[in-house]
């Protein structure tokens, strides 16, 4: 159970300090965006440092039919990548560790009728650790179309209640077998009782809990979503990202008749119990 808006949520993860960023900035230096002096970026990177920060963007390689998909990587990223700058040029502390961004898009599922990007990556703009983002992109590649999550059902109520089941009912099941094999027998009922309290407030069936996802599959008729649970979300930062498998007979009957051709019900993976990760 490693790892890991509708609202982006903010995930986590390990981030990189680039050369030179250890040093104390100077509180009238200007800030700068130039990539690093030793390395050179490549087409999918976006790097660069200045007094007191470093930011280092990496996109994966689309094929050009996928524009609108490029598109919404790189509109997300500059809208972190800003928010991460005004940060920095806000903090007059001269004694403030470096600020970090740290993000990575990678191809994560793809179907013989979508494409799953997620984002992952974290931020650092000061406190005990830095704030981990991610994000997921699905693109319907028959028209080039961004969908959420929403998209799919007919009635997105009645999904949201069925995939919040399913992932508390994994979640709980997978947190509870960990907590009993981890903790002494005295501090296990205070422990599951906050744990199915946590559980229960991320996975209410609401959209903003279930802005993360991907289509399952691997170029074939997809087979389920997977749900993406933020730090913080269900469980605790330390527990990271936590991400549920859900099989698509869970849903298939709430799909919109133009996306169930999309699906399939996998008797062979229902064997599989489906999983937390």
């Amino acid at each position: 159970m490693s790892l890991r808006p509708l609202t982006c949520l903010i995930v986590a993860c390990t981030f990189s300090l680039l050369a030179g960023c250890d040093q104390t900035p100077a509180p009238a230096a200007p800030i700068t965006t130039s990539g690093s002096a030793s390395t050179q970026p490549t087409p999918n990177e976006d790097v660069g440092q200045g007094n007191g920060y470093a930011y280092h963007v990496r996109y994966p390689q689309l094929a050009p039919e996928w524009s609108t998909l490029g598109d919404a990587l790189r509109t997300w990223a500059a809208a972190r990548k800003r928010e991460f700058l005004d940060a920095r040029l806000a903090d007059d502390n001269t004694n403030a560790p470096p600020y970090n961004l740290d993000l990575e898009f990678n191809v994560a599922r793809r179907t013989s009728d979508f494409v799953s990007v997620l984002a992952d990556g974290s931020v650092y703009t000061g406190g005990a650790h830095p704030a981990p983002l991610v994000a997921s992109f699905n693109l319907q590649m028959s028209d080039g179309k961004l969908i959420q999550l929403a998209d799919l059902f007919a009635d997105a109520h009645l999904a949201l209640e069925a995939l919040s089941a399913e992932a508390r009912r994994q979640l709980e099941g997978a947190f509870e077998a960990k907590l009993r094999e981890t903790l002494p027998e005295q501090d296990q009922a205070a422990a599951l009782k906050r744990m199915h309290e946590w559980v229960a407030r991320g996975t209410q069936a609401q959209t903003e809990n279930f802005a993360a996802f991907l289509v399952d599959g691997l170029e074939t008729k997809a087979i389920g979503l997977t749900l993406i649970f933020p730090p913080y979300q269900v469980a605790a930062y330390a527990d990271g990202t936590q991400q549920v498998e859900v099989p698509a007979k869970v849903f298939y009957q709430l799909l919109k008749p133009e996306y169930r051709d999309a699906f399939q019900i996998d008797t062979e993976a229902d064997k599989l119990a489906p999983r937390v990760r």
